[in-house]
């Protein structure tokens, strides 16, 4: 078990997703292994393989990675150093190779095509697929919510639902959120209390609100298909507006303006 919670192989499970690829990758390697001749070239893609998935899965290796590099979070991009895609291909056009037919060479290509086709998983269909609006490419209600979220130049802190976490980070870096998009690759990350409470059909107003409060979130986005069990004008933040499907709930005791005005208004603070 690592620092993170999960063993190497629960990660690349978890990396590897619904899809057969993987699954493909290592049919790819046992191929290269038995009928690649060229010896530089199985060292390049089947023995780099092998040794970044054995030292992936090493513990101590693991560990030392994550706690000399602080990097427990994201160790599952070590995987990015496996040339996955590149021995599928290879391998695909390795035996392709070997038909002489050109109609049987390009039957078989049209099976392997329908066969990663069938593993993979239709992209259009994911909930937190929009179609393009504007330049950004990204859906125009979240523009619309960073527009009026930043006001001067500096950093705010806005939960926002699993299904939009993705975008505002896109549009502005000075959009902070405090979880990531780890929390739907994961299942873990920073601040697991209120995403925890995010996700549920009824969200507990007055708990949702004392968690962020606490954390400093300065806007609430919420879906609107959520039921809300209390009002978030009674618990310190106040409705801002509707954008599409969501609304967003602005604190009404954290500091929005610009830095250079912050003492001035800690003291205005403290007077009051």
């Amino acid at each position: 078990m690592l620092a993170n919670g999960l063993n190497p192989f629960e990660i690349i499970k978890l990396y590897s997703g619904n899809t057969t690829f993987m699954l493909m990758f290592a049919l790819s390697l046992v191929y290269l292994w038995v009928f690649e001749k060229d010896k530089v070239k199985k060292a390049v893609l089947v023995f780099l393989s092998l040794t970044m998935l054995v030292l992936f899965v090493f513990p101590l290796f693991a560990n030392f990675f994550m706690e000399r590099m602080d990097e427990s979070g994201t160790y599952y991009r070590f995987l990015w150093l496996v040339p996955t895609t590149i021995v599928s291909s290879y391998t695909v056009f390795h035996i392709l190779d070997r038909f002489k037919n050109r109609f049987v060479k390009t039957g078989a290509f049209l099976i392997v095509t329908v066969c990663i086709m069938i593993g993979g998983v239709f992209m259009y269909e994911s909930p937190a697929f929009y179609d393009a609006e504007n330049a950004y490419e990204i859906p125009q209600c979240v523009v619309d919510m960073c527009d009026d979220i930043l006001v001067n130049d500096r950093e705010y802190e806005v939960v926002f639902p699993d299904e939009i976490l993705q975008y505002p980070r896109l549009y502005s870096s000075y959009i902070v959120l405090p979880y990531g998009f780890e929390m739907l690759q994961f299942g873990y990350g920073r601040n697991d209390d209120i995403h925890a409470e995010m996700v549920k059909d009824t969200l507990d107003v007055p708990y949702l609100a004392a968690l962020c409060e606490g954390k400093h979130v300065h806007y609430i986005v919420i879906n609107q298909n959520k039921t809300l069990n209390g009002n978030f004008e009674d618990y310190n933040y106040e409705f801002v507006g509707e954008y599409g499907d969501y609304i967003m709930y602005k604190s009404t005791t954290m500091f929005f303006g610009a830095w250079e005005d912050y003492d001035e208004w800690v003291a205005g603070d403290e007077q009051s």
